[in-house]
């Protein structure tokens, strides 16, 4: 029999798993216009800061920040 106690242990871990292993998002300011305090002029050129990246296997994708706009983590 399962318990409560275990599969709050199996979430978590799963929870958890996502959070470390899911790449950083791509940040507000390339998601967002000039107007509203970004950089891009118009939406369309999301593309050129960020790409689509999947979370898990069931077909949710996320915006993800390009490896060359990344800033050194040192």
């Amino acid at each position: 029999m399962i318990t409560t106690l275990n599969l709050a242990i199996i979430g978590l871990s799963i929870v958890g798993w996502v959070a470390v292993t899911a790449p950083e998002e791509c940040p507000l300011k390339y998601m967002k216009t000039v107007e509203k305090g970004g950089v891009l002029e118009h939406y369309g050129q999301i593309h050129e800061y960020c790409h689509t990246a999947p979370l898990n296997e069931y077909g949710a994708y996320y915006w993800v920040l390009k490896e060359e706009y990344e800033e050194k983590k040192d």
